[in-house]
């Protein structure tokens, strides 16, 4: 009970300070990209400080495999509550692969998650140095979660991503008050069912920060599973049919009229909340595949 308790003192502490910090960079800056990549930046290091303590406590064995399911929900509850910002590579890059973002400011909020990331691997060691835990005094190296081959792996972080991608594009259709909770669910039910396969990440940034630096398999295989399998994961509803606007539909209607070229998820068949513009640019881009193939 002594190692939960200063677990959840130093979460407690982890969060405070990030929250202290969202506060500050509210009142430094002005709404913009300033201050998104602030949110970037803080809210990232806070998922990485907060699963990075989550992964030392499984580590040592110290949880019951439902309680540490329990503490996964709470955690996503809690991040999803707090946070702002994507805290994801994969959501900045669909921003830029769709035509909504600049290639400069994915970079750029890219570079701050990372970089959130990275002040995790930093910061946890002077947190665990405080002594809050007994846990904490003696923290051992990491061993890498991948416990099966690269491109298995690949696979199930690749579904990972696609599955919370399909969720977020759906959430629109459900009381505000139920999306935090539906969102913890799945993620939750994403560890229970691959947590001992990869560790279940799904986000790169969070990759970085918990694995990345783990003994056991490769920088390359550590990039292709948890940095590629996610990136196509998140990319796959929506890609081929921008490919296809793009070689296909090459139309004057199209041309005068940019925002109707970019594929929104909500152009994924089973949205319930079709735009009428984007329902017919995508009836377009289907008419135009089959009249290619015949």
């Amino acid at each position: 009970m002594e190692v939960l308790w200063g677990s959840a003192l130093l979460l407690a502490v982890a969060v405070l300070l990030c929250e202290g910090m969202r506060a500050l960079s509210r009142r430094k800056f002005r709404p913009g990209l300033a201050l998104e990549l602030c949110m970037e930046l803080v809210c990232t290091l806070q998922l990485c400080c907060c699963v990075r303590e989550l992964a030392l406590l499984g580590a040592r064995g110290v949880l019951h495999p439902l309680l540490s399911l329990c503490l996964t929900y709470l955690l996503t509850m809690l991040h999803s509550l707090t946070c702002p910002a994507a805290c994801n590579p994969c959501s900045s890059l669909q921003l830029w692969l769709r035509g909504e973002a600049a290639a400069k400011d994915t970079a750029l909020r890219v570079g701050a998650q990372l970089a959130g990331a990275q002040v995790s691997r930093l910061v946890m060691p002077l947190l665990w140095s405080c002594g809050l835990s007994p846990l904490h005094r003696n923290v051992p190296g990491c061993e890498s979660p991948l416990r099966i081959g690269s491109l298995p792996g690949a696979g199930y972080e690749m579904f990972c991503a696609l599955c919370l991608y399909l969720l977020l594009c759906n959430l629109n259709r459900l009381q505000p008050p139920l999306r935090p909770h539906l969102v913890a669910a799945l993620i939750t039910s994403l560890v229970y069912t691959g947590g001992h396969l990869t560790g279940a990440v799904f986000n790169p940034a969070l990759a970085f920060s918990i694995v990345f630096s783990c003994e056991g398999n490769t920088l390359l295989e550590y990039m292709f599973v948890y940095w590629l399998g996610p990136v196509i994961g998140k990319s796959s509803p929506f890609l081929p049919f921008h490919i296809c606007s793009k070689f296909l539909l090459s139309t004057d209607e199209a041309m005068q009229d940019p925002r109707r070229a970019p594929i929104y998820c909500d152009l994924i068949p089973w949205s319930s909340s079709l735009p009428s513009s984007a329902s017919s640019y995508n009836v377009k881009i289907l008419v135009a595949v089959f009249k290619r193939m015949l």
